[in-house]
């Protein structure tokens, strides 16, 4: 059976800035490819910065 390798981010995104948190996601997900990740998973409403 193969590994997979999965990262996961926590970031502290900004609320309704999807421009800047897409860019902090593009940022870290290029982070965890270079380092052999086959998969990046990112918390809930990480890209809208939506509060509930």
């Amino acid at each position: 059976m193969k590994s997979v390798k999965i990262s996961t981010v926590q970031f502290e995104n900004r609320s309704c800035d999807k421009e800047y948190n897409l860019g902090v996601i593009e940022k870290f997900a290029a982070k965890a490819a270079a380092e052999g990740a086959d998969a990046v998973a990112f918390h809930e409403c990480s890209v809208t910065g939506t509060l509930f």
